[in-house]
């Protein structure tokens, strides 16, 4: 696990300055607090920090020259199978140095190239130089659980594990104007854009060749291909082959030569990740917990059964209210976009907290995406009901000053057609309710839109799975990003067993039918573990991470205060909003109007990251290459 970053200059000639790439790699060093290393030859530069998971001796160094000094690889993340691997390696004549998966990739792309991808069981982001052919050659994993950006300069391509580190060489950092409608809908920027001008992401399940400036970009895994071509040899009994595989997935992840442990909420999902792991790995396993003063949020008691039950080391964490803006600007930075999700700092919080003890977790995410088990897609496994209450709901609600989820049904409504309620089912706040801020200005999402073509043609009329595979390709990815820099923010690895690619194939090749009950979500997950588990955890009505965020914004002072700032505020001044209307939308709901709770919730968390993230990137510019100002 690690971070990696680079430029390959369209000038073969040209010799890289080894402190703009030093000044990059160390804006890693929290990726990789254990070594560090730079590559820098005519043409090109390639850096790696390393945090050192497999192999701990100096052989696994980065970057990594294969044997005959023709390829060099800078890698971040952890190959499963590479043991499974590199026998027939062995076999065809390669040498070992060390005992690291770095090594065994380097060898397989010699012998394989891209087509190596194939055979990987793992999360990772590859960079690897040939310099024979001057070419570079940068790839993915299926899921996007690890990062990596790029920007294409005059000069070449740089690319990193973080935007930081662009920025950090001196490619612009300047927000994207464009985005507004999408970052306040979703929470986050879908597909290769980011909230950054001319910064893009790598899509998961793809890769990048670059040669004599021509950049060219593949599409090496499928997900709708592969589900299609599973349908022809289903599992006769899903559950069996279910729990079979996940306990095969989460053995892999115990593959480490530093402390395991796992991210405890309590839930369902970090549950069976825990018992699976106990009954594989023994007692005494570490678990980590964050704990809530408010009872509808706090899950610590189910936790503590489980831990008991198992015999793990049990340990908590409740974070100080007064610390939570400060949390949030520290969470900004690591996470170089707006945070999008409640309990980034939170996890954050848990990860520093478990740092002295473990260098690797295990965590619970995906399940939810994987096994259909958000509340919010129940709806839409009755389509007739949405299409007899459409005309009739919206209006009871406006009437009758509905809340809860009645009200947030009655507002889906009104987007119209069901497929538009597949499209925003993620979404706390849609498009046309932005108005109280500013005139209609409606966005088109491309990217968002092709992910729906796909999942409709996979499951035409399905709108349950259709949702749950945007999701998969959209919400997911806000979801990694948010887990991969909250915990590699504190020198973690955190390892996602239920997105082992065999499980995600292999659920959405079933069919509905086999996959969901409309009496209880994650069906087949609740089936494979209800002997494992106990009956509190298994009847628990998960609502997901909460964080009490309406109470804090409303009672914490500071945030009161920011929030009656926010028309002021220099990072809104430029967004296109009507002032008035946005002091009149903050203040109703300081005064109690819950239903501009999302709006003033992702106003702030845009806010406090445009004002805090700059910041510390302009007061870093003394110390490396200069980056443009926001």
């Amino acid at each position: 696990m690690c971070g990696l970053c680079g430029i390959a200059f369209n000038d073969r000639s040209h010799l890289p300055n080894e402190r703009q790439l030093t000044g990059m790699r160390d804006s890693l060093a929290h990726r990789g607090p254990d070594d560090a290393g730079n590559f820098i030859a005519p043409g090109i530069a390639l850096g790696s920090r390393r945090l050192a998971i497999v192999d701990l001796s100096p052989r696994g160094h980065m970057p990594m020259a294969s044997e005959d000094g023709r390829y060099h690889i800078a890698y971040n993340g952890e190959v499963y199978n590479y043991r499974e691997l590199r026998p027939a390696l062995e076999a065809r004549g390669f040498q070992f140095r060390s005992n690291t998966d770095t090594e065994v990739l380097l060898n397989l792309y010699r012998a394989e190239g891209a087509a190596m991808l194939d055979k990987l069981n793992g999360m990772f982001a590859i960079a690897i130089w040939d310099e024979q052919e001057k070419s570079l050659f940068i790839a993915r994993d299926r899921l996007g659980v690890k990062p990596l950006y790029y920007a294409e300069r005059p000069e070449g391509l740089y690319f990193a594990s973080e935007e930081k580190a662009l920025f950090t060489a001196g490619v612009p950092a300047e927000f994207d104007q464009s985005c507004w409608e999408e970052l306040l809908c979703f929470r986050y920027v879908a597909g290769e854009r980011t909230p950054f001008t001319g910064v893009k992401r790598l899509l998961p399940g793809h890769y990048l060749t670059w040669k004599n400036g021509q950049l060219a970009i593949k599409r090496w895994w499928n997900l709708a291909e592969r589900a299609m071509e599973l349908r022809e040899s289903l599992p006769p009994d899903p559950v069996d082959w279910f729990r079979a595989t996940f306990d095969s997935a989460v053995n892999l992840r115990r593959i480490s030569d530093v402390p395991v442990g796992v991210l405890l909420s309590g839930g369902l999902d970090s549950s069976s990740v825990a018992a699976s792991l106990a009954l594989q790995a023994g007692e005494g396993i570490s678990t980590f917990t964050v704990r809530f003063d408010e009872a509808a949020y706090d899950e610590g008691p189910l936790a503590q059964q489980l831990a008991a039950q198992y015999r793990l080391d049990y340990r908590e964490l409740r974070v100080k209210d007064d610390d939570l803006l400060s949390r949030i600007e520290q969470a900004s930075w690591f996470n170089d976009e707006p945070l999008a999700h409640g309990n980034d700092i939170h996890l954050l919080a848990i990860s520093e907290f478990a740092k002295p003890r473990v260098t690797v977790l295990l965590s619970g995410e995906g399940a939810d995406e994987t096994l259909g088990g958000y509340v919010r897609y129940k709806p839409l496994q009755h389509p007739m009901l949405l299409n007899a209450a459409r005309p009739v709901l919206p209006g009871v609600s406006s009437a009758f000053k509905l809340s809860g989820r009645l009200d947030k049904l009655a507002r889906f409504l009104k987007l119209g057609a069901t497929d538009r309620m597949v499209f925003f089912n993620s979404c706390d706040l849609l498009p046309h309710e932005l108005d109280v801020l500013a005139e209609p200005a409606r966005q088109t999402f491309e990217y968002r839109e092709s992910v729906l073509a796909e999942a409709q043609k996979l499951y035409p009329n399905d709108f349950v799975r259709q949702a749950m595979y945007n999701d998969q390709h959209t919400f997911l990815c806000s979801v990694l990003d948010r887990n991969d820099r909250t915990t590699m923010g504190a020198s973690i690895e955190c390892r996602v067993p239920f997105l082992d690619y065999r499980l995600v194939e292999g659920l959405a090749a079933l069919p509905s039918e086999k996959l969901l009950s409309k009496q209880e979500s994650k069906h087949v997950l609740r089936k494979a573990v209800e002997d494992r588990l106990p009956a509190e955890i298994r009847s628990h009505r998960k609502w997901g991470f909460g964080v009490p965020w309406k109470t804090y914004f409303r009672q914490q002072p500071d945030f009161h205060q920011f929030i009656r700032q926010l028309p002021d505020h220099e990072a809104l001044r430029n967004a296109p909003f009507v002032p008035e209307r946005l002091r009149q939308t903050a203040e109703a709901f300081l005064e109690g109007d819950d239903r501009h709770e999302p709006l003033v919730r992702q106003l702030v968390m845009i806010a406090l990251w445009r004002q805090s993230y700059f910041a510390r990137l302009n007061a870093n510019r003394f110390r490396t290459a200069p980056a443009a100002a926001d």
